[in-house]
C-alpha cells in the first residue's frame, strides 16, 4: 500500500514511523531531536511516502518549519492520547514477564522511550481522518 511517514515531535527525542495505509509498520525508531530532520529525509528517500504527518505541538511546528526548509511538506495531526496509547501499545508488543505481569499496564512504565509507538498512533489518527 501507499506509505506515510509519521513523526512524534519532542524537545529531546522524536519518534518516527513508516507505515502503509493498511497500518502495517515497515520501520519505527526513536531519534534525537538534533538528528530528526536528517532521519526524516533518509526515511523519505527510502519509503517515498505520499504524506509526512507530525503531531500537533509547539515542537511539531518548529520541526514542520525545518522540514519545509529542506523541501518536505508535512501535515499536523492531533496527538490526542498518543503518549498514553503508546505505552499500552509497547506492552502489547513486549508482554511483561514474571511478577511484572501482576502490575496493571497503566502503572507500568516502559523501560525504553515509546516515542516510536506514539508516532505509529499519530499515523493511525491521520489515516482515520482520511477514512482509510
Amino acid at each position: 500500500g501507499e506509505m506515510i511517514l509519521a513523526i512524534d515531535p519532542g524537545k529531546d527525542k522524536c519518534g518516527l514511523a513508516a507505515m502503509d495505509n493498511a497500518r502495517r509498520v515497515s520501520e519505527k525508531k526513536v531519534v534525537s531531536r538534533q538528528t530528526v530532520i536528517g532521519e526524516v529525509r533518509e526515511m523519505f528517500r527510502k519509503y517515498a511516502p505520499f504524506s509526512v504527518v507530525i503531531g500537533k505541538s509547539s515542537e511539531g511546528k518548529n520541526i514542520q518549519k525545518e522540514l519545509s526548509a529542506v523541501g518536505l511538506v508535512s501535515t499536523a495531526v492531533s496527538e490526542k492520547n498518543s503518549t498514553r496509547l503508546a505505552r499500552s501499545r509497547y506492552w502489547q508488543d513486549n508482554p511483561p514477564t514474571g511478577w511484572l505481569r501482576l502490575i496493571p499496564t497503566t502503572f507500568r512504565v516502559p523501560p525504553v522511550p515509546v516515542d516510536d509507538h506514539a508516532a505509529v498512533i499519530i499515523g493511525e489518527n491521520y489515516l482515520e481522518s482520511l477514512g482509510e
